[in-house]
């Protein structure tokens, strides 16, 4: 049908672009222009279905009452025909409905709905059109001439009002995008803040972590922070002296007598052999309790290694005593705590990296929405 030609797109030659902001307030006064002439289209089109549909259903009339049986030709014909006649009345009626509650308020949902009834009732009654003819030429012919002549009067007010109806095209796309750009538009709003946020509270931890520098210098600086560091070294000093006793106590104790003696026992050998190979740390675990315990069973003289442990175990318990006397290192909690500030600013960068990177997409998203509102804009007279 001609009407339904009429809606293909044709290419429109693009004018140079004009400024974005003028655009949008253009937009709007357009925007009441072209309903205002909508509106009589719409009034136009309302007034002239009912129209259509008397005289259609006139027709129609006519059509459902001619007599099939009456025609000289085979009963298995009759029977063609008067099947494809049941269906293309069927397809008819169902046209005049689609067309007689068409009450869409937006314009171009409108005509769209006006365009796809017209291409379903030509596609599927195109063929049992075809198949009925052969016997009833002239009564369904006046059914389709009286809907050919509906899309005809549409296609003519269509072609009157073409650049209202381009127009209107142009505006509803171009409203849309305004919307899509609205969304953009508050989506890298909420990115700035959040980058704004992450920034002061980078800020923030930066600040804090340069005061805890200073206070870290002010302590070194400190007497107690000069006394700690001295105490700390003599204890340092005392463990070394403290280990040369305990090496000593070792060389006092006759290994190989004791293997002699508890050869035997396969459990003792095992300890004694560990505990002379690592007597440093198996000392530090047990205070020589094990050792002393196999020395006890045997009746080797133990005398002088108690005197050894015993003095052993007095430097022990004066650097214990001495080392609580250290204050608290402020300076080692200082650092801790600057490590947790680094990892705080780290954390927040790759946030704050991820934000950029949703930043520059919308960006984008927004200059090509921006840049097909106005090519779309400068196609409109």
């Amino acid at each position: 049908m001609s009407f339904i030609n009429f809606f293909r797109k044709k290419k429109q030659k693009l004018k140079k672009p004009i400024d974005f902001d003028e655009i949008k307030i253009l937009t709007g006064d357009k925007r009441k222009e072209i309903k205002e002439k909508e509106k009589e289209i719409f009034i136009l089109i309302k007034n002239k279905i009912p129209e259509f549909l008397e005289n259609l259903n006139e027709k129609l009339e006519v059509l459902e009452n001619v007599d099939i049986n009456s025609k000289k030709v085979e009963n298995k014909i009759k029977l063609i025909v008067k099947e494809n006649l049941i269906n293309y009345l069927r397809y008819v009626k169902t046209f005049m409905e689609k067309m007689e509650n068409l009450d869409e308020k937006n314009f171009e949902k409108f005509i769209v709905n006006i365009k796809q009834n017209f291409l379903d009732f030509d596609k599927k009654s195109y063929i049992g059109y075809q198949k009925v003819t052969f016997l009833i030429g002239k009564e369904i012919a006046e059914v389709k001439n009286s809907i050919i002549n509906f899309s005809k009067y549409l296609e003519k007010l269509f072609s009157i009002n073409k650049e209202v109806m381009q127009n209107s095209k142009i505006i509803f796309s171009i409203e849309l995008k305004l919307k899509d750009l609205e969304k953009v538009k508050e989506i890298i709003n909420e990115i700035e803040e959040k980058i704004k946020l992450k920034d002061n509270r980078i800020k923030k931890f930066n600040d804090l972590n340069e005061k805890i520098i200073k206070k870290i210098e002010e302590i070194k600086k400190s007497k107690d922070h000069i006394e700690n560091l001295k105490k700390q070294e003599k204890i340092k000093f005392d463990n070394k002296e403290l280990e040369k006793e305990i090496y000593k106590l070792k060389e006092m104790i006759n290994f190989k007598n004791l293997a002699n003696i508890f050869h035997v026992s396969e459990k003792k050998m095992n300890f004694l052999k560990d505990y002379k190979e690592n007597f440093l740390e198996n000392f530090q675990k047990d205070n020589g309790v094990g050792i002393l315990n196999l020395i006890n069973e045997t009746k080797m003289d133990k005398q002088e290694i108690l005197n050894k442990l015993e003095n052993i175990n007095q430097k022990k318990e004066t650097i214990k005593k001495f080392k609580e006397t250290i204050k608290k290192d402020e300076v080692k909690e200082l650092f801790i705590e600057m490590e947790k500030i680094k990892l705080g600013v780290e954390n927040l960068k790759n946030e704050k990296n991820k934000e950029l990177k949703r930043y520059e997409k919308f960006k984008v998203s927004k200059e090509e929405i921006i840049n097909l509102v106005k090519k779309e804009f400068s196609g409109m007279n």
